[in-house]
C-alpha cells in the first residue's frame, strides 16, 4: 500500500481530496524493476495503471520473434501509463520496458473502477488524467503524420 504523502508529490493527484488520496493509496502498491525488465507485454491482460516514481519506461511494440521494435513514447517521473487497464478489452496494447532502474506505483484497476463508481468526482478526475494521456498521443500522431506527408518522397522502381 502506498502512502498518501507519496501520491501528493505527483501533479496527477493535485486536486484530489485527502479522502480520495487515502482511497487511492489503499489500492496502490510500489514495485521495483531493473534495467531491461519488462513490466508488461503487449497482449497481456491489463490489471494495473502505473505512475512512474523513478526511472524511465519505454512503451513499444515488438513483433513476436523479432529483436527490433518501435518505441512509441517514454514515461518518466509522475507520468501515467498502462491506461488500457480501465478500458475494454482491458488488454495492454504496447510493451512497457524499463530503460533504467525503475520504481512505479501500480494501481489495481478493478478496485479503481469500484471506487470511481462510489465517488464519481474521483472517477472524473482520474479519467480526465487518462484522457490527457490519449490526447497527447493523438497530437503526437498528428504531428508525425504531417511530417510524413510534408516530406517529399522519391520512389523509384528498379528494372526487372
Amino acid at each position: 500500500m502506498a502512502e498518501v504523502s507519496e501520491l501528493k508529490h505527483f501533479d496527477l493527484f493535485k486536486g484530489f481530496s485527502e479522502k480520495q488520496l487515502s482511497q487511492l493509496a489503499q489500492l496502490t502498491s510500489k514495485k521495483n524493476y531493473g534495467k531491461g525488465q519488462v513490466i508488461y507485454n503487449e497482449g497481456d491482460p491489463a490489471k494495473h495503471v502505473f505512475v512512474v516514481d523513478k526511472g524511465l519506461v519505454s512503451l513499444r511494440r515488438v513483433e513476436p520473434g523479432k529483436l527490433v521494435g518501435i518505441a512509441f513514447e517514454n514515461r518518466d517521473r509522475g507520468e501515467l501509463f498502462g491506461t488500457a487497464a480501465v478500458m475494454q478489452p482491458r488488454e495492454y496494447t504496447l510493451t512497457a520496458l524499463c530503460l533504467e532502474e525503475t520504481e512505479v506505483y501500480a494501481i489495481d484497476a478493478d478496485k479503481l473502477g469500484k471506487i470511481c463508481e462510489l465517488d464519481p468526482q474521483l472517477g472524473y478526475k482520474f479519467m480526465s488524467a487518462i484522457a490527457q494521456v490519449y490526447f497527447e498521443r493523438y497530437k503526437s500522431a498528428k504531428r508525425q503524420l504531417y511530417q510524413m506527408v510534408q516530406t517529399p518522397a522519391l520512389i523509384t522502381a528498379l528494372p526487372g
